[in-house]
């Protein structure tokens, strides 16, 4: 089997699954691209740790971790089963880098999670193991997480990071809406981001908060982006991303999806 590449989605609203947009559409298509998977890691924005921590569940629930949406929402499932035998090998993988890791034997699937796998896996046939991203949100921290589980790529395990390329929630989440206009600045941290992956450019995404006020506005909160940042440090040193989709959704979320891996030219 070759080794996969690492993958980042942007997830978008829970009610990404219910809606007629371009990112659900893409996403609908996307699990096509990785036929050979054998199980799932999922690097969620929504379930972040004092330290990173693995789930080891053998059939982990569909948490509903918003409020406020419509009540179809809260009747949709995803019951893909877990891996307790995946999530021991990854705490011992991010216990062999020298870095702490929790077994969490109760956490079930976020939307950060079911949202985009219930799009590319609609039969639930794929087993899923959430690993966390951390509360201290240092960037280079998350791109080591990434590189001390690089070595699953190689056994068919899909490392998924699902976050928002654009995620001004806290910042600006008035304006966000159906129909909603995009702002120049969401324009240009997306334009800057797509140039910095397909570069390779580890050193500028590291320090994109030093983009000034477009990323204070993109990411505000900066869970989003840690996730892909385990993807580009799970994909090698020397990593390129591809990009795969772009579209808006409710104004300035950018729903853009990047697949990393080693450059080999």
């Amino acid at each position: 089997m070759s080794t996969l590449p690492t993958l980042f989605v942007s997830h978008g609203a829970p009610t990404l699954p219910l809606e007629d947009v371009p990112a659900r559409q893409f996403l609908a298509t996307l699990g096509n691209r990785y036929l050979n998977v054998h199980a799932i890691l999922c690097v969620s924005a929504h379930w972040n740790t004092s330290r990173p921590a693995v789930n080891a569940v053998e059939t982990p629930e569909t948490i509903h971790d918003f409020y406020g949406f419509p009540s179809e929402l809260y009747r949709l499932r995803y019951d893909a089963r877990g891996s307790p035998n995946l999530a021991g090998r990854v705490a011992d993988l991010v216990h062999g880098a020298g870095l702490s890791c929790d077994l969490d034997r109760h956490r079930g699937l976020d939307h950060g999670a079911w949202v985009p796998l219930m799009l590319m896996f609609p039969n639930a046939d794929v087993p899923v193991v959430q690993l966390s991203i951390q509360r201290h949100f240092d960037p280079a921290q998350h791109v080591a997480l990434g590189a001390a589980i690089a070595s699953l790529r190689a056994d068919g395990v899909l490392i998924l990071g699902s976050g928002g390329a654009v995620h001004p929630l806290g910042y600006a989440a008035a304006s966000l809406g159906e129909g909603a206009a995009t702002d120049d600045w969401a324009y240009e941290f997306s334009g800057w981001l797509t140039d910095a992956v397909t570069r390779g450019d580890r050193v500028s995404l590291l320090k994109y908060r030093e983009r000034g006020p477009y990323a204070e506005r993109a990411q505000p909160y900066p869970d989003h982006f840690m996730p892909l940042l385990v993807a580009l440090g799970a994909a090698g040193d020397d990593a390129r991303g591809t990009a795969l989709h772009h579209s808006w959704y409710w104004g300035d979320l950018a729903m853009d999806a990047y697949e990393f891996d080693s450059d080999r030219s």
